[in-house]
């Protein structure tokens, strides 16, 4: 099967509708192969999923928008691709895919792991490394939390013998 390119993944993210908000995390995860509650964990752990959600704190005078904390170092090329400012936050399921294409992007150059996970905060820099494992450490043990959750609601019986498994990776 034929890999689609991040930009047609962004694309094919971006027809879901925005009245489908309820499944987008799933949609979204789906079509970039990222599990559903990694992308959920990321955004609790960026805004505590607000989609109107600003930083401008930054020290490299960036800002990051919606759930997703979308950096603006990444706005001239989304611009291309349709995906402006007041869409991320507008459209939470625009926000979702967006960060879902940054990370996948991060995926590809780096591989899947939780080490790449913290690159979505905080970069590949080395001089980062320590916020890097404690912002992969915090979405972790979010998702970890998320998937207890979501198996507990799907099957209480499930909770008792259940394995974590990888987020980074499909799941």
């Amino acid at each position: 099967m034929k890999m689609l390119s991040t930009r047609r993944l962004l694309l094919l993210a971006l027809a879901i509708s925005p009245g489908v908000q309820a499944d987008c995390f799933d949609r979204v995860g789906q079509a970039f192969s990222i599990s559903p509650l990694l992308l959920e964990a990321i955004a609790f752990k960026e805004s505590h999923l607000n989609p109107a959600a600003i930083n401008t704190a930054n020290s490299n005078n960036t800002e990051d928008v919606c759930m997703m904390q979308v950096n603006s170092i990444h706005f001239s090329r989304l611009k291309t691709l349709g995906v402006t400012r007041q869409r991320l936050l507008k459209e939470p399921c625009t926000c979702v895919a967006t960060g879902a294409w940054v990370l996948h992007g991060l995926f590809r150059q780096y591989g899947r792991s939780w080490n790449t996970v913290g690159m979505y905060n905080t970069g590949p820099s080395p001089a980062r490394q320590g916020l890097r494992q404690r912002y992969a450490a915090d979405v972790r043990q979010i998702y970890l939390s998320l998937q207890k959750e979501r198996k507990k609601k799907d099957n209480p019986a499930l909770l008792a013998n259940s394995d974590a498994g990888e987020a980074a990776g499909r799941g």
